[in-house]
């Protein structure tokens, strides 16, 4: 029956969602471009992708990777990627940052995008400080981490 086929059609979309990996070939044909401030961009969102993985594919070719409206928790398992200065990781539910990942792959980071995750420990934010020692721009909007009164002093401090 007709109904049955579509909640059928339904529950295997369902299931591959939960299910989607960043594989190498995914990376390979999204969309690359230059974006308005003239970077190499790769647009990688809404792919419900769990984790960040395969990203060496990219060979260090992008300024800008858009991670947005996926299911990543955590912000890690980078490669070594120097050229990269922005990442845009809103909407997902992130709320772990492994800051030695970080430290050691992402030597240029200038800008991070956060907004809409999970994040709730000072600790996972004020590490940034030290693994991003070239972060001029963070954006924690819709964070539980922003409902800290010192939070912003504790930003200020180690950003600066």
């Amino acid at each position: 029956d007709r109904t049955s086929s579509c909640y059928a059609s339904n529950a295997i979309a369902s299931t591959y969602l939960k299910t989607m990996r960043l594989s190498a070939t995914i990376i390979e044909e999204s969309e690359q471009r230059q974006n308005p401030l003239e970077e190499r961009e790769i647009i990688l969102r809404g792919l419900a992708i769990p984790m960040i993985e395969h990203l060496a594919v990219t060979r260090d070719a992008f300024d800008a990777i858009d991670l947005s409206d996926n299911r990543i928790t955590t912000l890690g398992n980078f490669p070594r990627l120097n050229r990269l200065s922005n990442l845009y990781l809103t909407n997902n539910t992130i709320n772990h940052i492994d800051k030695i990942n970080i430290r050691r792959n992402l030597p240029n980071l200038k800008s991070l995008v956060l907004t809409n995750n999970k994040l709730t420990g000072l600790h996972e934010i004020s590490a940034l400080g030290d693994a991003c020692p070239k972060l001029e721009f963070l954006a924690l909007t819709g964070n539980p981490v922003i409902h800290f009164a010192h939070a912003k002093s504790c930003f200020n401090t180690r950003m600066n």
